[in-house]
């Protein structure tokens, strides 16, 4: 009796083994099958076209100067003030600052301006240009010599103090 019922579990076991083998021979035979197919087929490929656009940015960071001029002695001496500004810009082509005067006081002005490379300085009708050919960050000292005009000509003025007399604005070439 023991013989017969070591012989099914011998069957079943042989079985399971040939089931086994011929799963395996099967599943790499597939599996080469594909990687042949493959073979003819043409190679997979993309194309991706990327184009990064930068804003144009005209932006002034600072602007720092007295509020007031202060006008201490006589008419047509000079009053000198420091302008400090720090501007970005995105354009290619760069960009101009327009100073002008605001205040109808002010008799004469002289501008230097010291700071950035590849910043010019113009005279233009009223005031000054500076402009930069190229973009990047600006940072810009401005030195500013006003002379004022005699309120009351033939007496001496006193002290008094004038308003910030430039304002700016910017503009592309």
């Amino acid at each position: 009796m023991s013989s017969c019922t070591t012989y099914p579990t011998l069957l079943s076991r042989f079985m399971a083994l040939a089931t086994l083998v011929v799963g395996l021979l099967c599943t790499s035979l597939n599996s080469r099958a594909g990687e042949m197919l493959s073979v003819d087929k043409p190679q997979a490929s993309a194309k991706l076209d990327f184009a990064i656009v930068i804003p144009a940015v005209l932006r002034i960071l600072e602007n720092s100067h007295p509020a007031a001029l202060l006008s201490a002695d006589t008419a047509g001496s000079l009053i000198s003030a420091t302008q400090r500004m720090v501007l970005v810009s995105t354009l290619g082509k760069g960009f101009c600052m327009d100073l002008q005067l605001n205040q109808q006081q002010v008799a004469g002005w002289q501008l230097n301006v010291s700071g950035s490379a590849g910043t010019r300085v113009e005279a233009a009708e009223g005031g000054y240009r500076v402009c930069a050919t190229r973009p990047g960050r600006f940072e810009l000292a401005l030195q500013h010599a006003f002379s004022l005009k005699d309120r009351h000509p033939g007496t001496a003025t006193q002290a008094s103090s004038l308003n910030w007399p430039v304002s700016v604005s910017l503009a592309t070439p």
